[in-house]
């Protein structure tokens, strides 16, 4: 019996050895692969059940496939310091499309660094103690889980079933995996009505037919299905409903079904908005998804129709000389406001633009004074980027979208964003320029003698090699560059922003280089040809001879698994730098100047020394911003003789940027009041204040 009890004490001992020991590292997720999910989810529970002194899990709601929305919260108890909920907050979020997989990665490499190091790494531990972190790793788990499926689809469509072609069924005509190759690709057929060729430089890649070329469209593109419901349409209601990347109030797509019939009409936005709003303190938002606005800040989306017709403001109609009351295109403003004047030399003109700035639609660029905050994150990127030795294409970068969360979060939540895709397909390498041969980064580094002394007719080619330069010519941009309207570097950053938007040969116009030579090299070379089906022919029950083939699910989105731990490690880092420099709130100096026997001057300074200022522009201009309040708080026999009991900051630049706050108090000598700053997401601090 003895012998029994001494063999469960020593059993209860190493079981309670077991329990109390710290989890072994090989329960920390590894990064080689993706995860579906239901392991995402269970990765948050891991890590609240892990680490539960700093970290709990909570649902903000459920997709509308059904599956829960996960907020991470990671903050560390701290003396003096509120409870996390009063705390000054960071969200960080990824993967709001879906497809964007190495997105979620990302985040739930950046979440188990900080839970990882909350004990060992001091800047990591002072981070958690002062700020709570808010982790949504997979914000669109519908789409997601098409990654795992068979047959392989890509998609960034929520789960919510709908009838997109109108027949009074619902999700009944979608893709068909026909080849039974367990992918979704596309099909090709001959049509007198095509608008497709093959592309006459690689015969495995398409590209439209340009007419001004004399081409005649040979096939027409579909993706690879049956027409399930007999209307003789294919693919056209497939399962799912909503891009919910597009699904967000600001600018949203009127009519547009892909992104829903309302904003916020589906729950996954509506939740992550819910929780911004409950959410006061949250003073910086860093997203993982498609958008990189660390390297392209430009707004992107289809331009105005230009058949709507708008009226001149009265405050710019006087300035073009046109009537108030006179209706014109939105086109015709733009030629009007390009011979005017009214913008700076070289500004790159779109209806948006025109429309912003006549108060005629939603904001689509950032406020000046953001813009310098913005452009200086971009250049430490692009140097972060450069000292890791990660080659990205900047000029492939994708801007904020229409109806996006994070153009939602810079323009209506008024806080500033970050987002980074983490990876696009590489950019095939060209020969090298001649040493005599005109390229825009030889431009970018020129001086401004330098750029005047290259030959006319040299730069007039240069730029008709280039697709032109908007309205400018060879001349016109010498006199600019002569005048100081505009600095070479300034010039081939804007020529280069006008590439992007022109659309490419491979999804629009013709006569540059197919857009897909780049994904071609990549799966040729990156991921062994997988990236590409060939065509091959195939019997369709409808459509007659066709040809499968074209590019697989994923291969433009979604770098192979062996780089995910490189690419999450470097985002990991650069965003614990942004962390490091959200604005901050500190009485700075105080002083007291005796008027009279009982009557003092009191002034405050209030300084940030973080980097970031304490509210951005756009906030203050939407009125999305908190000021700073600031409160002096007297006793029974104290007065205030001049100045407010309450004071309103709105604002604090970053780097130490100071404001002082003023009263007259009438009190005895040697007595004390209080003074006290606070902002929901700045945090309280207070100081007290003798009378001498």
């Amino acid at each position: 019996m003895i012998g029994r009890k001494i063999l469960g004490l020593v059993v209860l001992v190493a079981l309670a050895g077991v329990l109390a020991a710290p989890q072994a590292a090989a329960q920390d997720v590894t990064f080689d692969r993706y995860h579906n999910p239901d392991e995402v989810n269970q990765i948050l529970k891991d890590f609240a059940a892990r680490y539960p002194q700093i970290a709990t899990v909570q649902t903000i709601g459920k997709s509308a496939g059904g599956t829960e929305l996960y907020v991470l919260q990671i903050a560390a108890a701290a003396a003096g310091q509120p409870e996390a909920a009063a705390r000054p907050a960071l969200f960080i979020c990824a993967n709001v499309e879906g497809n964007h997989l190495i997105g979620t990665e990302a985040a739930l490499h950046l979440g188990q660094k900080l839970l990882a190091g909350s004990a060992s790494d001091a800047k990591l531990k002072g981070l958690l103690e002062k700020r709570t972190i808010f982790l949504a790793p997979l914000l669109n788990p519908d789409a997601a889980r098409a990654y795992f499926a068979t047959p392989k689809w890509e998609r960034m469509s929520n789960g919510n079933p709908s009838d997109d072609d109108l027949d009074l069924q619902i999700d009944e005509d979608g893709p068909d995996d026909l080849n039974q190759d367990g992918m979704i690709t596309s099909m090709r057929v001959k049509d007198p009505e095509g608008e497709w060729i093959i592309d006459p430089g690689e015969p495995r890649l398409m590209r439209r037919a340009d007419p001004q070329k004399g081409e005649k469209g040979v096939y027409k593109l579909y993706v690879e299905g049956l027409d399930n419901d007999g209307d003789e349409s294919y693919n056209e209601d497939p399962p799912g409903g909503v891009e919910i990347q597009r699904n967000f109030p600001h600018d949203f797509e009127t009519n547009e079904a892909e992104a829903g019939r309302w904003a916020l009409s589906q729950p996954e936005p509506l939740a992550l908005v819910e929780f911004l709003a409950a959410h006061k303190n949250i003073a910086l938002v860093l997203s993982y998804s498609r958008e990189n606005t660390l390297l392209n800040l430009e707004q992107t989306g289809r331009a105005r129709a230009s058949g709507e017709k708008v009226k001149v403001p009265q405050r710019f109609a006087s300035m073009l000389g046109v009537d108030p009351d006179q209706e014109f295109e939105l086109k015709e403003v733009m030629e009007m406001i390009k011979g005017s004047g009214m913008l700076p030399p070289g500004m790159e003109i779109t209806e948006e633009r025109v429309a912003q700035m006549m108060g005629l639609g939603a904001a689509v660029t950032l406020d000046r004074q953001d813009q310098q905050i913005f452009e200086a994150v971009q250049k430490d990127f692009k140097d972060a980027l450069k000292a890791a030795q990660i080659e990205y294409p900047e000029k492939k970068a994708k801007g904020v979208g229409r109806g996006s969360f994070v153009a939602y979060c810079y323009y209506q939540y008024g806080v500033p964003v970050f987002s980074t895709d983490l990876w696009t397909v590489p950019e095939v390498k060209k020969d090298a320029p001649k040493g005599d041969e005109l390229t825009l980064e030889k431009i970018k580094g020129m001086t401004k003698e330098q750029f005047l002394a290259i030959e006319e007719s040299k730069l007039d080619a240069f730029l008709k090699a280039q697709g032109g330069a908007g309205r400018f010519g060879a001349a016109e941009l010498r006199k600019m560059v002569e005048s100081g309207q505009v600095t070479p570097a300034r010039m081939a950053e804007m020529a280069e922003r006008m590439q992007r938007a022109r659309p490419g040969a491979g999804g629009g116009a013709a006569g540059t280089e197919n857009v897909d030579t780049d994904v071609l090299k990549w799966s040729d070379s990156g991921v062994e040809g997988k990236g590409f089906v060939a065509w091959a022919p195939f019997t369709h029950p409808t459509l007659g001879q066709v040809e499968i083939g074209g590019f697989a699910p994923y291969v433009r989105v979604l770098p192979p698994p062996a780089q995910i731990e490189k690419l999450a490690g470097f985002s990991t880092d650069f965003y614990l730098k942004l962390m490091d420099r959200t604005a901050d709130l500190k009485i700075g100096e105080t002083r007291v100047k005796p008027i009279d026997e009982n009557l003092f001057n009191v002034t405050c300074y209030l300084t940030n020394p973080g980097w970031l200022p304490t509210s951005t522009a756009q906030g203050r201009r939407a009125q999305a911003s908190w000021p700073i309040t600031v409160r002096i708080k007297t006793n029974g026999d104290q007065s205030l003789f001049s100045g407010r009991p309450t004071e309103s900051v709105p604002s604090l630049v970053g780097s130490g940027g100071t404001n002082k706050v003023e009263w007259t108090v009438r009190g005895k000598k040697g007595s004390t009041v209080e003074i006290t700053a606070e902002s929901p997401k700045l945090g309280a601090v207070s100081t007290k204040v003798t009378l001498q």
